[in-house]
């Protein structure tokens, strides 16, 4: 486990970031503000959700999945009370609705660049989500979940898991970070083949749509402790001392970011 590990903010990538950070701001109500450079969201548990430009062509994903589309590798989840109201703002400001749709409590819409997201109903009831975040006494659950792509969710929970120290009491598939997000890992088998992301990004590669970036207090150490763990070093780095590029064990890249140099990473 990395000490003192927090997470810096998740890093969406876009082909006009204005018109992205516009949308989720109406779409959720979150301020819009600035953020290392970039555009960016502040959630009310502190994530930072940063929307960043790309270098090359921005490649939208293709949902539902198909054989040798762009995945999106990530998305979002957001749970409101009303969901057909949701839903209708959510058109009302330019997200799409597929055809296809798979929950009987929530909506999978895309937004204005084609991104997949879901609305979730929220129970009327107390989940047991609900009962377990009231035992551990961390009040309100976020309305912001992160859903993450893999072949088998057991290897990259348990990497995450012995990388963050973050709690996995609750779910086989879930940790809860110290910002008390949920963040889910969703395997492919059965469903679709997973692709993982190729890095360093380019124009036909399947790209990785969202990162996190995390804050350390020791890069050095924190990237050893990384690496022992499984994570894999490119050896293409653009950080110099100030954050360092890895790969997780499905193939997701990840920023380790010195904390005194927060907010000076790039995308």
């Amino acid at each position: 486990m990395i000490p003192n590990l927090t997470i810096g903010d998740l890093m969406i990538d876009c082909a006009d970031a204005e018109r992205v950070c516009d949308f989720y701001a109406g779409l959720t109500g979150l301020e819009k503000t600035a953020a290392y450079g970039y555009r960016a969201l502040r959630t009310a548990n502190g994530l930072t959700i940063l929307y960043a430009e790309t270098d090359f062509d921005y490649e939208r994903p293709v949902w539902p999945e198909v054989p040798g589309g762009q995945q999106k590798q990530m998305h979002l989840d957001y749970v409101v009370d009303d969901l057909p109201s949701a839903v209708e703002e959510a058109l009302r400001l330019g997200a799409t609705k597929p055809d296809e749709q798979y929950g009987d409590y929530y909506v999978t819409l895309l937004d204005a660049e084609g991104r997949p997201f879901c609305l979730c109903r929220r129970s009327p009831e107390k989940s047991d989500f609900d009962l377990y975040y009231e035992n551990m006494g961390w009040g309100a659950i976020p309305d912001i979940s992160i859903m993450v792509d893999c072949q088998k969710f057991e290897k990259l929970r348990k990497f995450y898991a012995e990388l963050t120290g973050w709690d996995r009491g609750f779910h086989e598939a879930v940790l809860i970070p110290e910002n008390r997000m949920i963040l889910c890992f969703m395997g492919s088998e059965g469903d679709f083949d997973y692709e993982p992301p190729v890095w360093p990004e380019g124009p036909g590669k399947q790209q990785k749509q969202m990162h996190f970036n995390f804050q350390v207090d020791d890069l050095p150490s924190a990237v050893d402790e990384a690496l022992r763990l499984g994570a894999a070093k490119p050896d293409e780095q653009y950080g110099g001392g100030r954050f360092v590029t890895l790969i997780d064990t499905e193939g997701h890249p990840f920023c380790l970011c010195l904390r005194e140099a927060a907010g000076t990473y790039s995308k």
